[in-house]
């Protein structure tokens, strides 16, 4: 009988303390969807190498995040050859670009993602274009950002845009 007792105040124990860390993750997950707004953010540098050759080195967050997947597509003007990456075929085709999956990464409450890209570029005069970058989830395109211009003069290419762009939503159910 004591054996039986035992086991029962265990059974009970382990409900118990189910309960109590579903009911935390519910207080978490309302908190995060009342109190903190969500945020894109796309840092973008451009590094010189020798010769014509650039490293775009392109970084993507999205902070605060609620949902469980988060894909971001960059899409690079065909312009310019990629070396070190091949284009990503799942992504919606854009005219005149070609897409590039970022590896994005859950820490916390974050998704980051950081890619390095090798630009070659086609012709020695490109005027101003944008990188777009598009943030996903499965069910939804959620924020498209182009405010970063990519151009090349006698054979110098340059970025123009802030260090950072970011943006802030509210959090919503289902995003």
């Amino acid at each position: 009988m004591k054996i039986l007792f035992k086991n029962l105040g265990w059974i009970c124990l382990g409900i118990f303390l189910q309960f109590k860390f579903n009911m935390l993750y519910g207080i978490v997950f309302l908190e995060n969807l009342n109190f903190h707004d969500r945020t894109y953010i796309v840092k973008i540098n451009l590094e010189p190498t020798s010769e014509s050759l650039r490293v775009l080195d392109l970084e993507t967050v999205v902070h605060h995040s609620l949902g469980k997947d988060y894909f971001a597509n960059v899409y690079i003007p065909n312009q310019y050859q990629v070396l070190n990456k091949t284009p990503y075929q799942g992504a919606e085709d854009i005219p005149g670009y070609l897409a590039y999956k970022m590896n994005m990464k859950r820490k916390y409450r974050d998704v980051l993602s950081r890619e390095q890209f090798i630009l070659s570029p086609a012709q020695p005069e490109i005027s101003p274009l944008p990188i777009v970058v598009h943030f996903e989830n499965m069910e939804q395109r959620l924020h498209t950002d182009k405010t970063y211009l990519l151009s090349t003069k006698e054979k110098k290419t340059r970025l123009e845009g802030p260090k950072l762009m970011e943006v802030k939503y509210p959090q919503k159910f289902g995003m």
